[in-house]
């Protein structure tokens, strides 16, 4: 008598399912990144000759992007019985759901409070330096002072 893990692995090794069996496949791949990254991926998707991976900050997608890729492709290299589903020289990226991109918008930007420098000195100091070049800059810094008031 099978067990019923016997038959699911049966019917998940069947040629129909085969989508289901790279999902499982990309299920594997997200462990070989780390935690604090596994827990940002909203979603793993192969599409044509790409891998790629969705995250919900932008900030995790420009690590990936510049880092974890090569570790990822090179698993995909080293374990080739466990991803028999995945081409290993296949192109590996990071993106934004736009759903999410569209949350840090213009607006948030624009929100920004922009504090400026006001200028507390009068530029009434005397210039004591002896040499001329000296003398140049302290009188250029004066000039930068008095269009700053």
């Amino acid at each position: 008598m099978k067990t019923s893990h016997d038959i699911i692995s049966n019917i998940k090794n069947q040629t129909h399912f085969k989508k289901l069996q790279v999902f499982n496949e990309l299920e594997k791949l997200k462990l070989f990144l780390p935690f604090e990254m596994r827990k940002e991926i909203l979603y793993i998707v192969q599409k044509n000759n790409k891998l790629l991976f969705a995250f919900k900050h932008p900030s995790f997608v420009n690590e990936f992007n510049h880092y974890n890729y090569k570790d990822i492709k090179e698993s995909l290299k080293t374990h080739k019985s466990l991803f028999s589903n995945i081409h290993p020289d296949i192109e590996i990226q990071a993106f934004l759901p736009r759903a999410i991109l569209n949350s840090y918008n213009q607006e948030n930007v624009n929100n920004l409070n922009i504090e400026y420098y006001h200028e507390h000195s009068k530029g009434s100091f005397e210039n004591i330096a002896c040499r001329s070049s000296l003398r140049d800059i302290f009188e250029s810094i004066r000039e930068v002072i008095l269009k700053n008031q």
